[in-house]
Formats: structure tokens, sequence, C-alpha cells
């Protein structure tokens, strides 16, 4: 089948921009409509983003990128773009993600390394409520529904919403910071030893402080001891506190519980998400990470009983109960 986006891009890049007579080649895709090409240009390497316009918007990127570029974060650095069309070539960060650095180097200092980018962004992007939208309940709502439409499809949503209530309540009331919102190992490029290159960044919110943090300790594609969770959890507020950050002076109990929180309404969004991708987009190899994010779910709503009307309906979820 004809590529014609491809055949686009090329023509933009041959005609539009600075890379002339530069190689293409696949790069990689993701969960939503971009895909990645490598350029090779001038014995130089770059990435370009295709992100059709009607289903990707890139403003948000290029905003955002250039805000935390601003702010010493790694983000790649955008060389040309087209908003209309949906291209952009970025600087190349290469294609050794956190993800398969963990395999043969040391954990430890690897989540040392990412816990503390986040620490920098709340620190340094501290103008995030002026800047990005926030997340509010509307917002949790919207991305809950997600859980409900692909895997409680027989739920009423006003029924729904009037049990999720609780939660969105509660992760509301967590201290905002800058949030990337999709912080995790397949978004950290391992670019020197101890340097990331921070991608995916163009859903970035003012949100709740553990968000982030969950994301990475509690990734969906990665399993972590839940000891050694915990204690990454607490060594984080303590470097909040370091960086005399007031919303991280509350009991450690209380800190570990927003973490919890926002953990269990991102996580219940990614199974919705990953079942979504199956069925609509006919992307299954998600699937295979459901039962460690319902493991998640579970481990929260257990520790959690005020939630017990929320354990009750993913225990109803019979698209659930195959991986039980």
């Amino acid at each position: 089948m004809l590529d014609s986006r491809r055949a686009t891009l090329a023509e933009w890049l041959q005609t539009k921009t600075s890379f002339k007579d530069g190689v293409l080649s696949i790069a990689s895709a993701d969960a939503s409509f971009r895909r990645y090409f490598r350029l090779r240009h001038n014995g130089a390497s770059y990435i370009v983003m295709d992100a059709p316009p009607d289903l990707e918007a890139s403003l948000p990127f290029v905003q955002i990128g250039e805000w935390m570029r601003e702010c010493e974060i790694n983000v790649p650095q955008i060389y040309e773009y087209d908003l209309d069309l949906g291209f952009m070539v970025l600087s190349d960060f290469g294609d050794f993600h956190f993800q398969d650095a963990l395999g043969n180097k040391d954990h430890g200092s690897l989540y040392t390394l990412a816990t503390q980018e986040i620490v920098n962004f709340q620190s340094s992007l501290c103008r995030s409520e002026e800047i990005l939208p926030t997340f509010g309940p509307e917002w949790q709502a919207k991305e809950l529904d997600i859980f409900r439409e692909w895997c409680l499809p027989d739920l009423q949503d006003q029924d729904y919403r009037e049990i999720m209530s609780e939660l969105v309540i509660a992760v509301n009331q967590i201290p905002k910071a800058f949030m990337h919102r999709d912080f995790h190992c397949r978004n950290l490029l391992l670019c020197q030893e101890q340097e990331l290159g921070i991608i995916d960044f163009q859903g970035a919110m003012h949100g709740p402080i553990t968000y982030d943090l969950v994301s990475l300790l509690r990734d969906c594609y990665v399993d972590n001891d839940q000891d050694w969770v915990t204690e990454q959890v607490l060594t984080f507020q303590q470097h909040l506190l370091s960086r005399n950050l007031e919303y991280a002076k509350v009991e450690p109990d209380e800190f570990m519980r927003w973490f919890d929180l926002a953990g269990l309404q991102r996580h219940l969004k990614c199974v919705g998400i990953f079942h979504r991708l199956k069925i609509r987009d006919q992307k299954p190899d998600y699937m295979k990470d459901v039962p460690r994010v319902l493991n998640y779910v579970m481990q929260v709503l257990e520790s959690h009983p005020e939630l017990k009307e929320i354990k009750k309906i993913v225990g109803q979820s019979t698209i659930l109960n195959k991986f039980s």
C-alpha cells in the first residue's frame, strides 16, 4: 500500500528544509498515531516525527519543549517543523532506552538519575500552573472513562462516575507541580552515562506531585520490588524537601497515600488504553502488560479499604477476570 504521508514527508524534507538529500529509515512508532524516522544527513543523525495533524496536535510539543530547554531540561532540539503537515526534525538521542539500560547497568543508579529528573522538573519548571492545563477533576474523569468504556461497557456512566468520585476528589487534593504525565522507561533515553534524554512530553500538565514518580516506579513495562518502591518514594520526598518545596512537608504515610492514589487513577486509565489499543487499533502487544498493571491496581485497592466500591467494580469486569 502506498505510504502517502511518507512520500509527503520526503518531499517536505527535500524542498522545504535544509535536510535535502537525507536518507530516511523507520525508527519507531508508539501507542498514539505518531511515528518516527531516523534521518541521516551530511554524516549526522536526526529524528523526524510524523504526527498526522487531524489526529495529533504538535504545537504543545514545540511550546513545552522550548520551555523545558530554556529551563535546562534535556529534551530534543527542534531544527525544522511544519505544524500544518505535522512534521518535525529533532535532535537524535539514540535508541538506548531506560528499559534497555536496566538490563545491563546498575538498577539503583539509573533510578536515582530518573527520580532526580522529576525533582528537577518540579523545582525548575515552577511556572507550570501558568503555562500548562491543570490535571483537575474533569480531566481525571475523562481518563477514567476510558477504563469504563473498554473494560466495563455495561456499567452506566453516571453510576461509574459516582463510584469514582472519591478517588477523583482525593487525587485532586494532592499538591500539584509540573507533570510530564508519561514518565516511564520507554520515554527516557540514556544519552550519556549520567544524562537522560526526555521525550514524549507534549501531554505535560500541572498535576499531582507523585504522578510522574508512580509512572516510573510502578512502570507498566517493568517489575520492581514493592519494599524497594516504598523506600524510593520516601527518598523522593526527602529530595523535594531538600529543594525547599513546601508541599512535601507531610507525614510519610500521607505522601505514600498520594503516591498510591495518583497511581490508581493512572493505572485504571492504562488498562483501558491497552484494551482499546487491542480492540480498536489492532495493537494487541500491550495486552501482555495488563497483568502487571492490574497487580498495581489491586495492591492499592487492598491497602485502602475506603475504596471498596472501586474494588468491587474492578472485580466485576469480565474482561479483567481472565487475567486473575
